[in-house]
């Protein structure tokens, strides 16, 4: 297998104008810089698309302070764009899992440590966040 048969545009102009693109991720470690690389994603793609939504599952709320702007779990205009919206989505144990079980007392039991429990999975923040954009 050669670099020919598989060629890679690693350039974010690619990325950009790829017409079938719908939804871009950042992840990664604290610190690595997701929500600087999350932002200036969002603000070049505003410049080629109709609409972005920048979206941010980050409990710290670094959103806000990069666009400095606050930012809720709605989507909100972005100062000094006309189609670039930004939110932040506190994904909360008891969010997650709020049901009412009427059920035996074992369950109602497991019950209480289930938040913990969903919140161990590496990535679930992001999934429940997903779901609820979803919704």
């Amino acid at each position: 297998m050669t670099d020919d048969e598989f060629p890679l545009e690693g350039s974010l102009d690619e990325l950009i104008n790829t017409p079938t693109l719908k939804w871009i991720f950042v992840g990664g470690k604290g610190g690595v810089g997701k929500t600087t690389t999350s932002c200036a994603i969002a603000t070049k793609l505003a410049e080629k698309r109709e609409s972005v939504l920048l979206l941010s599952t980050d409990p710290a709320h670094n959103l806000s302070d990069a666009l400095t702007q606050k930012f809720s779990s709605t989507p909100t205009l972005v100062k000094g764009f006309s189609n670039l919206y930004a939110m932040e989505i506190d994904s909360k144990p008891h969010e997650a899992t709020e049901f009412n079980l009427n059920a035996s007392k074992e369950a109602n039991d497991f019950a209480k440590f289930l938040p913990e429990i969903i919140h161990a999975v590496p990535g679930i923040d992001e999934a429940l966040s997903f779901a609820e954009l979803m919704q």
